[in-house]
């Protein structure tokens, strides 16, 4: 009886009705029948019912209720009368509780069972469990196959799109394989799509891209936009860049030796629409072009171009660093000046599951050698430094 009691298979268990017939079997107590309105015995159970000896003629069964009360006796008679009562009763009781006892034991040892076979027990819900029971966000790879990344097309050293090849390379780059692969992607599930400046945050609204990894400097404004514009969550920072500026190797109408010297004779920086130099620069004294373009390198090629009127392009120093790179003899740069841009992995406001994800796998990024094998593949040779700068502290993951 017990081992039918503890069958896994609820089809193949013994229901308690059986398992109280056979008890009272074992103790020489009648079967418990249950009536229906009618007065018929309930349905049939799961198992056929077992077989239990009759009891014999002339002997009543004892009743399975309370006690209905008799007439007054003597002492001596009550106590005779409870001790014939004390032994059926007894067995009563004794069925009712190994019946209970060994139903919940099958139960339980059931539900161990189920869990075994096809995981936790009760419902299935979208999600793991986490500490508390709180529902965890499922992986963002279970519902996007690929990873969509906006990136740069034309900032050697950070990303740079090779036409011939039609690849894209640089730290940018390797940054965001790192961080799909920590996702779960593998390279061909990573799909990239060049965002100029100005359309980056648009890209990110419109669900064109998943995340921006696109030197994509991580300021209040942009985490909180005015109206009309679109706000960006982040991730990071991953990098921390310098301000700098970049003039033509030799001018044959002025002398540029600093910073200070585009103040001074007012001449027109260029910069890419949307950027922090845009709002900040005019504010130190600087004279910006009337239009700004939206890329650097539609600045760059004003500036190599001798007949336009900018004569400086205004960047980040890494960024700057890749121009110099790529046009020797024919730029340079000047000093840094006071400020940095700290560069983050952009995402829609309001996932906190993917969030989550990308904050992980930098912490991984950034502690272990991968950060420094980035740096010293694309961008220690720009910027003339083996050593790469200190890691940044991942501000915007905190809580994630």
């Amino acid at each position: 009886m017990i081992q039918g009691l503890l069958f896994p298979d609820p089809h193949e268990r013994v229901d308690a009705a059986t398992a109280e017939a056979m008890l009272r079997e074992v103790l020489g107590a009648p079967i418990a029948r249950t009536a229906t309105a009618g007065g018929a015995t309930g349905g049939a159970a799961t198992h056929p019912p077992t077989a239990v000896s009759e009891p014999p003629p002339g002997h009543d069964p004892e009743p399975l209720g309370p006690p209905v009360a008799e007439p007054r006796a003597a002492d001596g008679q009550r106590a005779q009368q409870g001790r014939r009562r004390k032994g059926p009763w007894l067995k009563a009781a004794t069925v009712t509780l190994c019946v209970a006892l060994l139903g919940t034991a099958g139960w339980l040892v059931a539900q161990g069972a189920g869990a075994d076979k096809g995981g936790t027990g009760g419902s299935t819900t979208t999600g793991t469990s986490g500490r508390g029971g709180s529902a965890v966000p499922e992986k963002w790879r279970k519902e996007n196959p690929t990873l969509k990344i906006g990136v740069k097309d034309d900032q050697p050293g950070l990303s740079k799109y090779d036409r011939k090849t039609k690849t894209y390379a640089g730290y940018d780059i390797d940054l965001a394989y790192a961080i799909a692969e920590d996702m779960g992607y593998s390279r061909d599930q990573v799909v990239f799509t060049t965002v100029p400046t100005d359309y980056r945050s648009t890209a990110l609204k419109t669900k064109g891209v998943d995340l921006v990894i696109a030197s994509y400097s991580i300021t209040p404004e942009r985490k909180s936009a005015s109206p009309g514009g679109y706000s960006v969550d982040f991730a990071g920072p991953y990098y921390e860049a310098s301000r700098g500026f970049l003039v033509r190797e030799k001018s044959s109408k002025y002398t540029i030796n600093d910073s200070s010297d585009l103040r001074r004779l007012k001449v027109e920086v260029c910069t890419a629409r949307d950027s922090t130099y845009e709002t900040e620069l005019p504010k130190r004294g600087f004279t910006m072009t009337e239009s700004q373009p939206n890329t650097y390198q539609d600045c760059l090629d004003q500036l190599l171009d001798v007949k336009s009127d900018v004569y400086a392009v205004a960047s980040d120093d890494i960024i700057l660093a890749g121009y110099v790179k790529a046009n020797p003899g024919k730029v340079r740069r000047l000093e840094n000046i006071q400020g940095a841009e700290g560069y983050g992995v952009a995402m829609r406001p309001n996932s906190p599951g993917l969030k989550a994800e990308v904050c992980s796998a930098l912490r991984k990024i950034l502690a272990g050698k991968v950060w420094e094998d980035m740096y010293a593949k694309n961008l220690s040779a720009l910027m003339d430094s083996k050593t790469p700068p200190g890691r940044p502290d991942l501000t915007e993951c905190e809580g994630y």
